[in-house]
């Protein structure tokens, strides 16, 4: 039991170092509705939009967002190797529960 909780523990630390690395990328990108300043930083929003066109061009721009950081992440070769790193520990945190359990249907 204590190999596969081992191995749990360490497909989560992967999984979160992952989502910190996506999370990085996301928040490099800048910001749809904002004006890029010179130094990089971002101004306020532009203009004012009504409510409901508002809120959805938001949904949009985010998922657009996202899914532009995932994408970039994917490119990043440390964020693949991350990946790789996260899906090896979730096959080997498997194999441990798997085989634990089998040992047990073994003993009864």
């Amino acid at each position: 039991m204590a190999e596969s909780k081992a191995a749990w523990d360490q497909v989560g630390e992967d999984f979160r170092t992952l989502g910190r690395q996506v999370k990085q990328h996301y928040d490099q990108r800048p910001r749809p509705g904002t004006e890029v300043q010179e130094g990089g930083g971002q101004a306020a929003p532009a203009g004012d939009r009504r409510r409901v066109d508002e809120a959805l061009d938001k949904l949009r721009d985010s998922l657009d967002q996202a899914f532009s950081a995932l994408g970039d992440a994917v490119r990043d070769p440390e964020v693949g190797a991350q990946t790789k790193k996260a899906a090896t520990s979730l096959s080997d945190a498997l194999t441990a529960t798997f085989s634990e359990a089998s040992e047990r249907f073994r003993k009864k």
